[in-house]
């Protein structure tokens, strides 16, 4: 039968937690960033001036819709 010493036992938790942090640092580092919205902004920079400045209510409009953009991404990006 084989038993662990204590000096065994704390080299093999040391190793446990080297290789528990190193898993971690590698799933974690999986990230999305979206940037939708802006990305719309910087393609069609004319467009979105006229679209702003065409009424309030176009103004109103472009804000809902960007902020509905963000925060379907932020949903997106928690996942």
């Amino acid at each position: 039968m084989f038993t662990l010493t204590n000096e065994d036992s704390l080299r093999m938790t040391k190793w446990i937690g080297l290789l528990m942090m190193l898993w971690l640092i590698q799933t974690g580092c999986v990230t999305t960033k979206l940037a939708n919205s802006a990305a719309l902004i910087e393609r069609h920079p004319l467009g979105f001036k006229h679209a702003v400045n065409a009424s309030p209510e176009a103004t109103e409009f472009v804000r809902d819709a960007l902020k509905t953009i963000n925060q379907l991404e932020q949903a997106v990006e928690r996942r």
